[in-house]
This record gives C-alpha cells, sequence and structure tokens, in this order.
C-alpha cells in the first residue's frame, strides 16, 4: 500500500509527486490502480493529476510540429502487414469495392488466388455477391466454391456497432433466412461451410447481413435490421 504521508528529499508532497507519476503514465500494478481510483474519488487529488497534465501539455509548445515523411503510414502499414491481401489489390491498382458492382467480389477473388490465403489448398470460385449498405456505409464481398460448400466473405468497408454482432444469413427461393455465422471483427476473411441442404441452392439465393445482439440473433432469426442484401451469381 502507497503510505502518503512520505514526502521526498527535494520537499515535494508525496501526493503532488504520486499525481505526476500518475500524468506522465509512470505509475503500474497496484500503485496503478490505487492512484487511478483515488483521483476518481478524492477531488483535491484528481486536481492535483489535472494540474500535472496541464504543466506537461505546455512542455511542447515552443516545439516545431514536424510533418512525417509522405508515405511513411503506408510503409508502416506494409512493414507491419507485408502479406495483407488488400495491399495485394492497391499494388494491382484494383478499383475500390464500392466504385462498381463487380469490383468487391473481384478483390476478394485476388485475395484468394495472390494473397497467399490457401496455398496448399487453391480455390476457384464459381459464384460471388456483393452485400452493400444504401449509404455504402457497410461493403461486404462473398465468393462462393460450388463443389466443396465453401464461402469467403470478407468486409470491406464498415464495421458492427459497439457491443453489437453483424450476422450472415441465406435466403434461398421462399425458404426462411438461415444463419451462416458472425463476421470477423477485423479485416481476416470468413471461410464458412455452407451446410449441404443448402449448396445446390446458392446460385440466385440472397446474402444478407442483419444487426443482431453480440454473439448473434438469440432467436435463430433475424432480430435486428438487415444492413446489407446481395444476390449470389455465377461468374
Amino acid at each position: 500500500m502507497i503510505d502518503e504521508s512520505i514526502t521526498p528529499e527535494d520537499g515535494t508532497p508525496r501526493d503532488d509527486v504520486l499525481a505526476a507519476e500518475l500524468s506522465l503514465g509512470l505509475l503500474k500494478g497496484d500503485e496503478l490502480a490505487q492512484a487511478t481510483r483515488r483521483a476518481r474519488i478524492d477531488q483535491t487529488f484528481a486536481g492535483l493529476v489535472e494540474d500535472w497534465d496541464v504543466h506537461f501539455s505546455t512542455l511542447t509548445e515552443e516545439i516545431a510540429p514536424v510533418a512525417p515523411p509522405k508515405g511513411l503510414f503506408k510503409k508502416i502499414k506494409a512493414d507491419a502487414y507485408p502479406e495483407s491481401p488488400k495491399r495485394i489489390w492497391k499494388n494491382l491498382r484494383i478499383v475500390p469495392a464500392f466504385l462498381c458492382a463487380g469490383a468487391a467480389a473481384l478483390t476478394l477473388l485476388v485475395a484468394l488466388h495472390l494473397g497467399g490465403y490457401m496455398q496448399t489448398n487453391p480455390v476457384t470460385p464459381t459464384s460471388v455477391a456483393r452485400l452493400v449498405a444504401q449509404d455504402n456505409s457497410l461493403v461486404v464481398a462473398a465468393a462462393y466454391v460450388g463443389g466443396s460448400g465453401q464461402l469467403f466473405v470478407e468486409r470491406q468497408v464498415g464495421a458492427s456497432a459497439q457491443g453489437r454482432s453483424l450476422e450472415l444469413w441465406v435466403i434461398a427461393g421462399d425458404a426462411a433466412p438461415v444463419s451462416l455465422g458472425i463476421l470477423a471483427i477485423d479485416e481476416t476473411i470468413d471461410e464458412i461451410i455452407v451446410p449441404e441442404n443448402l449448396q445446390d441452392q446458392m446460385v440466385g439465393a440472397t446474402l444478407a447481413i442483419s444487426d443482431e445482439p453480440f454473439g448473434g440473433s438469440p432467436t435463430g432469426a433475424p432480430t435486428g435490421a438487415v444492413l446489407a442484401a446481395g444476390e449470389i451469381t455465377t461468374l
């Protein structure tokens, strides 16, 4: 436990030192937890932390800003994610997904063929779909491999709302929607195995994405708003 009665040798009150350390992010473990909790309930101590925040922020006021070199962010991304499918698409100068109906599916196909996603088992999609929200806030591409039942899905634009999930559904003819699972929250490509009884009905079927509680619909049917939908068409 921190002894707040201790005064350092330079005469600075312990609370002031502790507040400065918290402001600078120097505390760890129990000390950090205790100081953070105290700053929430002790107005005097919280005031000290705020004063140090202001003080430290003024130390950089006389430093002239320096713009990063052009292309630095792209270089960092390239070094951090050298095998990113999105990087491959950009290197090939492929049209962005939201500019034309086939581009989203095309970039997904390029990722599957050139991105090393399935190096040991190359895939050849036979059908594609593009699911787009009316305001273009959500763009999802899908590529289906007839015969194997593999469905590759990538969220290219947009994300789920905080604490919510994006759930993918397939609607074959007049049948009720069948859940194919929750979309990944990151930028990975989802690989879904379509149930055998639906594999022969995929071409011409509709894929749809609904906004659901975190983890998916609790009822087995869409409960939230349908955000985007698109028909599966042959290549």
